[in-house]
């Protein structure tokens, strides 16, 4: 099984986990110094670089040049003695992303990489991880894909992550006339209304890639409004909102009339307790 560390050699071990190393060593297999990856994603939330090697150094200089990522729910990665750091402070970084390469800094004897797993910064025994996940919480969110056709059916958004105006769906000063929408689990059920016209029938879809069934609307005819059920997770709920042509966007799960729209959002939150 490929290392969760090392992104092209394997786990070697030269010294493991002990009440004296409270880490675990990974050894070089190559002539050049390893790429060390990401173990988890996470955010950079330590980050020291310009040490050389200093034998006997203790406190953070020991680690040398060093990266600590922060996983969440408690857990840390931490990367120490590298030959160059790839990342920054405050950074996020993917799982796999290169964070910098095996070296000899710090407080080192021979190049290679000290490895930690903290769990409310306490080490632990990174040897169940080297090769696997950390037992993080798995994630809740419920995804919900969408596109929209205004002249063209446009590329596939994947929820709008936040309240901005990043991740809609559409042509902003082009008429939304079509739409289809996915979620990851349940049944997501919408529909559209014209402008200057009613409601068109509810529709809902299995197949995110095959709109020319399942999408609401009619294409180049103009929408002034849309609306959407979220069935089958009684947890969940959606949430939409839509942007009169050119305009600012109107409030979230809100109804107006009279004015054509070319954008659309669409996420699926959590129910509050």
């Amino acid at each position: 099984m490929a290392s969760r560390i090392l992104q092209k050699g394997k786990n070697r071990i030269t010294q493991g986990y002990g009440a004296g190393h409270k880490a675990i060593d990974l050894g070089r297999e190559h002539l050049t110094g390893e790429p060390v990856i990401a173990h988890t994603a996470g955010k950079v939330v330590f980050c020291q670089t310009g040490h050389k090697n200093n034998k006997g150094a203790t406190g953070n200089a020991s680690y040398g040049n060093c990266v600590k990522i922060d996983h969440g729910h408690g857990y840390s990665t931490l990367y120490a003695h590298l030959a160059t750091v790839k990342v920054k402070n405050g950074e996020k970084v993917k799982q796999g992303q290169v964070i910098g390469t095996m070296g000899n800094t710090g407080n080192s004897y021979g190049m290679h990489l000290h490895f930690e797993v903290r769990l409310d910064n306490k080490r632990i025994d990174p040897m169940p991880y080297l090769e696997a996940d950390l037992p993080l919480p798995k994630d809740d969110k419920i995804h919900v894909t969408y596109k929209a056709y205004a002249g063209k059916w446009w590329a596939d958004i994947v929820d709008c992550h936040d309240d901005s105006t990043n991740g809609y769906a559409g042509v902003r000063g082009r008429n939304l006339t079509a739409f289809t929408a996915k979620a990851a689990k349940g049944t997501l059920r919408y529909r559209a209304h014209l402008l200057n016209g009613g409601w068109l029938s509810w529709m809902s879809t299995s197949d995110i890639n095959r709109p020319k069934t399942g999408y609401a609307g009619i294409k180049g005819k103009a929408m002034d409004a849309v609306q959407m059920e979220l069935n089958g997770l009684p947890d969940y709920e959606v949430h939409y909102r839509v942007a009169p042509k050119g305009g600012d966007w109107y409030a979230w799960n809100t109804v107006v009339f009279g004015q054509a729209i070319d954008r659309l959002q669409i996420k699926i939150v959590k129910k509050e307790a």
